[in-house]
């Protein structure tokens, strides 16, 4: 997005993220992240389960193949209870070593020299998740730089946060991106692609504007950029064009060719992860973006402050923003009422000692 500005300390977090969907997009998992931290602060000492994550954590963030083969049992295991049986496409990376005894998956690599050219999600799909996170990160930026946040900070982000937004552009990449790319790689008949009695729903957008999705998503990207340079935080000799923001050359890390001195780092790091994590009760420090959680009342304050914002705006979104705010409303006083404890008459009285 921006080259480093001086004075300024990049984030070093690292992140993992597999997705898997398939060919006709009526059906996206959930994707499959890894982090460092079983628990990191931003998780406010909550499981990334309980945060609504499918999320794992070792040293290094790295894919291994116990967690590949965790994921994929689990998998099947959910499967073998609907009836239903899948072909697994996946390209042929080191930890993708199937676990024995699967029975509603059939697992099939793609040859190494073939990966790139016929793989869906290389065909555009990571693409276009990119390319929707890096909007919805910019945007976010322009938003705290109106809240005037110096311009230093408003790109500083928690690991939470920032896996909230990957949650968002997932759900960007629609049912049209999808297909679009499993049919660019002529992997499929086109007669796979023919509507069938559960024919997922095309955005009507798609419909009308039949362009590439992913040219209207780096689109999006540009537009962006041109607003973080309108409004003057970045500047035309730092802006990255769009094909470097987005293959980082931070991003292009081969696990495979792992040396032997960072294999011993990572368990180095996971023994010191393990002796931390037992000293902070589970939490590994995560300061990036912190912020002390606002109080209820703050929040509901919050609340009522956008309902008044939006009352006389005439559009849907407005409408549905209000029912949501409402809910979130009702839900904040919910939570606030059973973290109340009970107290007895005596709890008020200092005993005196005679």
């Amino acid at each position: 997005m921006d080259q480093q500005l001086s004075g300024v300390k990049g984030n070093k977090k690292r992140l993992t993220y597999a997705f898997t969907m398939n060919a006709d997009g009526s059906e996206k998992l959930v994707p499959f992240v890894i982090g460092k931290a079983e628990r990191p602060r931003a998780f406010q000492k909550k499981y990334g389960a309980q945060l609504g994550f499918y999320y794992r954590h070792n040293a290094k963030a790295w894919m291994t193949a116990k967690l590949y083969q965790e994921w994929l049992r689990d998998w099947d295991s959910k499967l073998r209870h609907q009836k239903r049986h899948i072909l697994l496409l996946q390209d042929n990376f080191s930890a993708h070593i199937v676990p024995p005894g699967l029975t509603n998956i059939r697992v099939e690599n793609f040859k190494p020299n073939l990966t790139s050219h016929i793989q869906p999600a290389d065909a555009g799909i990571i693409r276009c998740f990119k390319a929707h996170y890096r909007r919805l990160f910019m945007n976010r930026a322009i938003d705290r730089y109106d809240c005037d946040i110096t311009p230093a900070l408003i790109y500083t982000i928690n690991q939470l946060e920032a896996m909230r937004l990957a949650d968002l552009a997932w759900r960007e990449v629609d049912t049209s991106t999808i297909r679009h790319c499993w049919k660019k790689t002529g992997i499929l008949p086109d007669s796979a692609f023919e509507p069938t009695t559960t024919t997922p729903t095309i955005p009507v957008s798609s419909l009308i504007n039949a362009e590439d999705p992913i040219d209207r998503a780096e689109r999006d990207v540009s537009s962006t950029l041109d607003q973080l340079q309108n409004i003057g935080i970045l500047q035309p000799r730092n802006r990255l064009n769009i094909e470097e923001l987005l293959n980082l050359e931070s991003e292009q890390v081969l696990l495979d060719d792992a040396s032997d001195n960072e294999i011993c780092e990572s368990v180095k790091q996971m023994f010191e992860a393990q002796q931390m994590k037992e000293i902070n009760g589970g939490d590994e420090l995560d300061n990036a973006g912190d912020v002390d959680k606002p109080t209820w009342k703050e929040t509901l304050a919050a609340i009522s402050t956008i309902q008044k914002y939006v009352a006389d705006i005439n559009e849907p979104f407005a409408r549905k923003l209000e029912s949501i705010l409402i809910g979130f409303g009702r839900q904040t006083r919910l939570d606030e009422a059973r973290s109340l404890t009970d107290t007895s008459i005596t709890d008020y009285f200092t005993r005196i000692n005679a």
